[in-house]
C-alpha cells in the first residue's frame, strides 16, 4: 500500500440537503378530451402525427384539456406538445416512433424529437401506455457513422411545471427524457424505462435545471441511468430502481451543481453505483451530495467519483497540478449513508486533482463487500463512522495517496 498524508485537519461539517420538491399539480386544466382518433388517427395508417397534431391543436385552441391516445399499436411522427395540456397514453397504447429513415421531414440536420415540450408550461404527459423508440436501426446506423444525429424522445428546455407519470418509454434513439436548461418544477414520477445494455447513449433521464423531482422509477439502459448535469440544483431522486447502465450519475458537466439527494433506491448489475464524474474545463463547484439508503447487487464499481472523465491517468503520480479556473472540478460535502454493497467487483475510486483534491466525504453505516479495495487519491477529509466497512477478498481494503482518511483501518477495511 502506498500512502502519503495530506496532513489535513480533520473534518467537522453539518451537510443539509434542502431539496425541494416539484409541483406535481397542474394549474386549471381543463376536463375537455380529445382522442386522437377523432381527428383520424388509426392503427393501419403509416404515420399518424398529423391526426396527433389536430388534436394537440384543437385541445390547445380550447383552452387545453385532455388528449388521449387509446389502446392500439399508432405508428407515428414528431409532433409538439403544447402548454396547459395532459397527453395520457390509455393502457394498452403504444405510440411507435417511425422506423430510422422513413420520417419524411428528417435530414441529417434537421432531426427533431419524437414528443417536443421545449419552451411550454403546465402540462403532463400520463397514462399507463407505452412510447417505443424502434432505436435499434439508429443505433446501427451511429455505430457505423458517429455523426449521425439521434433525435431525444421527450425533451424539455425552458419549460415549467411539468409532469411525466406512469408511461413506458422503451428503445430510445438515445436519450430517453432530457429535461434541459431553463426548466423549473418537473415531477417524473413511476416511470418505466428500458433500452438493451449494449445501447449507445441511451441515458434514462438526464437534468440541467433545478427543481426536478423523480420518484419511483425504473430505469434500464445503455448509458447513465440518471445522468445529473451542470445547473441541477435541489434534484430529489428517491425510491427508484437502477437495473443495467452507468448508475446514478452526476456529471460529466458539473457547472453549479448543488444539493442533490438520491435516496431510498435500489442499483442491480449497474457498472457503477455512486458515481459524480467530470474533468477540467467542464466542471465547477459540486457540492451538498447525499446518496442513502442505498442497496447495491453485483455493480462492477460501487463508488465512482473522479475529476478525470472519460479517462483516469494511469497513477495518481502521472498527472501534475494545473492553475485552477472556475471551471476546475471541486467537489466537496458529500454524504454517503446507510449503503449495503454486495457482489461488488470494485470497491471503487475517489480521486480529485493534484491542485484541487476532493474535500470532505463522510461514510455513515456504508458497507462494501467487493473483489478489490477502494483507491483514494488527493482526497482532503474522508471520515468513515458508524461501523462503515470495506471487506475485500484481495488486496488492501484502501489504497491512498495524498489522502486524509479517518475512521478505518486501511489494510483490513475494519472500522477504527
Amino acid at each position: 500500500m502506498k500512502s502519503k498524508s495530506l496532513f489535513f485537519l480533520p473534518i467537522c461539517f453539518l451537510l443539509i440537503c434542502c431539496t425541494k420538491k416539484a409541483d406535481s399539480t397542474l394549474a386549471n386544466l381543463s376536463p375537455r378530451t380529445y382522442f386522437i382518433t377523432s381527428y383520424g388517427a388509426a392503427t393501419s395508417l403509416p404515420d399518424n402525427a398529423v391526426a396527433v397534431q389536430k388534436a394537440i391543436d384543437s385541445c390547445s385552441s380550447a383552452g387545453g384539456g385532455t388528449v388521449e391516445v387509446p389502446a392500439g399499436t399508432f405508428l407515428c411522427g414528431p409532433v409538439l406538445m403544447k402548454s396547459n395540456i395532459n397527453f395520457q397514453l390509455d393502457n394498452g397504447s403504444v405510440l411507435k416512433v417511425l422506423p430510422y429513415g422513413t420520417d419524411p421531414a428528417a435530414t441529417p440536420s434537421t432531426i427533431v424529437p419524437f414528443i417536443d415540450c421545449n419552451g411550454i408550461n403546465n402540462f403532463s404527459i400520463t397514462g399507463t401506455g407505452t412510447i417505443e423508440g424502434q432505436g435499434g436501426d439508429w443505433w446501427t446506423a451511429f455505430h457505423g457513422n458517429k455523426s449521425v444525429i439521434r433525435p431525444v424522445m421527450i425533451p424539455l428546455i425552458g419549460s415549467r411545471n411539468a409532469k411525466i407519470m406512469g408511461i413506458t418509454i422503451q428503445n430510445a434513439p438515445n436519450v430517453h427524457i432530457g429535461v434541459g436548461r431553463k426548466c423549473n418544477m418537473v415531477n417524473i414520477s413511476g416511470v418505466t424505462i428500458n433500452s438493451p445494455s449494449n445501447s449507445p447513449n441511451t441515458d434514462g433521464i438526464d437534468t440541467w435545471s433545478p427543481n426536478v423531482s423523480i420518484t419511483n422509477c425504473h430505469i434500464s439502459c445503455g448509458d447513465d441511468n440518471i445522468a445529473v448535469d451542470s445547473y441541477s440544483a435541489y434534484i430529489n431522486i428517491k425510491g427508484c430502481t437502477f437495473g443495467t447502465g452507468h448508475g446514478c450519475s452526476i456529471g460529466s458537466y458539473t457547472t453549479d451543481v448543488h444539493d442533490i439527494n438520491v435516496d431510498s433506491c435500489i442499483f442491480n448489475s449497474t457498472t457503477t453505483g455512486v458515481r459524480i464524474k467530470s474533468n477540467r474545463g467542464r466542471s465547477g463547484i459540486v457540492q451538498n451530495i447525499t446518496y442513502s439508503n442505498i442497496t447495491m447487487t453485483n455493480v462492477a464499481n460501487a463508488i465512482n467519483i473522479t475529476c478525470y472523465y472519460p479517462k483516469t491517468p494511469l497513477s495518481p503520480t502521472a498527472d501534475s497540478a494545473q492553475a485552477t479556473t472556475a471551471l476546475t472540478p471541486d467537489y466537496k460535502n458529500i454524504i454517503l449513508k446507510n449503503i449495503t454493497a454486495i457482489g461488488t467487483n470494485k470497491a471503487g475510486v475517489m480521486w480529485g486533482l493534484p491542485e484541487q483534491p476532493i474535500q470532505n466525504i463522510v461514510f455513515d453505516n456504508v458497507k462494501i463487500t467487493a473483489a478489490t479495495g477502494l483507491k483514494a487519491y488527493f482526497v482532503s477529509g474522508a471520515i468513515f463512522k458508524n461501523s462503515s466497512q470495506i471487506t475485500v477478498s484481495t488486496g488492501d481494503a484502501l489504497n491512498t495517496y495524498y489522502a486524509s482518511v479517518l475512521g478505518i483501518n486501511l489494510v483490513t477495511g475494519q472500522p477504527q
